[in-house]
């Protein structure tokens, strides 16, 4: 499998986004640099040496540096993509057999539906490559190493969720942020019993689907705090599924343990302390 070097020197040929209209098949080339691209919609298929690569929405593919890469297939028309071109490190390897803790084993097709952090960074590296920072380079180094290892964690999960049941299950709730699902009602709409489902759940993640799905919007509540400060909470609640303000800070407060208003000050405030979202969570289920 693929190995990229962590914290290495790099830098980005090229990045932007593509709109390809009428749809055409991928360039035949063996590049000197690795080529990442985000599928933002569209289906694609791609060949690298004898592998075949479809990516769809929400993929992430990986042309590695020195690989024959190429296409037979138009894309779909309308099919829309975030690229870059980045440079290889010393140790970066296409075929190694050992993870290593300075660098990420990672696929060359990866699904990131449910990791939407990940577009972040594929877009914020293209913003970095258009800007004229003196920083550049620096900012590259570290935001391209906060993707190795957003996309390493997304392949973790995606190993332990192959059920389709809970694939399913997580790309509803994904793409419906402002709904507030109870285990019963999803496992209707997914034709099981809420004990099936909260089984499944218990089994991948250690939880259940309720604890599941709360800790998921928590997470992107606070990620919200910290990208819209001025927002209202009446407004971050509707965002989120929650029926209104109150619940919005009951549930934040019991899985944090400070209400989101006292959480965005602290951020705000904060200085050397560790207030980033993403971190554990531990509260017992209080609904389903």
């Amino acid at each position: 499998m693929p190995f990229y070097n962590f914290g290495c020197s790099r830098q980005i040929s090229a990045a932007n986004y593509i709109y390809y209209a009428d749809g055409c098949p991928h360039p035949d080339r063996v590049m000197e640099e690795h080529d990442f691209v985000y599928m933002i919609n569209g289906q694609w298929e791609i060949l690298q040496n004898e592998d075949t690569i479809q990516a769809g929405n929400d993929d992430v593919f990986i042309l590695h540096a020195g690989q024959h890469h190429f296409g037979r297939k138009n894309c779909t028309p309308g099919t829309r993509t975030i690229y870059f071109h980045i440079s290889c490190a010393s140790k970066d390897s296409y075929s190694c057999n050992t993870a290593a803790p300075d660098g990420a084993l990672l696929p060359s097709l990866i699904h990131c539906g449910n990791f939407p952090r990940v577009k972040l960074l594929f877009q914020e590296l293209t913003s970095i490559w258009h800007s004229p920072s003196p920083n550049k380079m620096k900012k590259t180094d570290a935001v391209f190493t906060l993707l190795l290892l957003e996309l390493e964690d997304c392949c973790t999960q995606n190993s332990c969720a192959q059920d389709g049941l809970l694939t399913q299950a997580l790309a509803i709730t994904a793409q419906n942020p402002q709904m507030f699902y109870k285990t019963a009602e999803l496992a209707i709409q997914l034709g099981v019993c809420g004990k099936t489902l909260n089984q499944r759940f218990r089994e991948n993640y250690g939880k259940t689907f309720y604890q599941y799905q709360v800790e998921e919007k928590i997470h992107q509540v606070q990620q919200f705090l910290l990208d819209y400060p001025d927002s209202k909470l009446q407004a971050v609640a509707l965002n989120f599924g929650f029926y209104d303000e109150f619940h919005l800070n009951k549930t934040f407060k019991k899985y944090t343990g400070m209400p989101p208003g006292l959480y965005r000050k602290a951020v705000a405030g904060s200085a050397g302390r560790d207030m980033s979202p993403g971190g554990t969570l531990t509260c017992t289920e209080t609904g389903a």
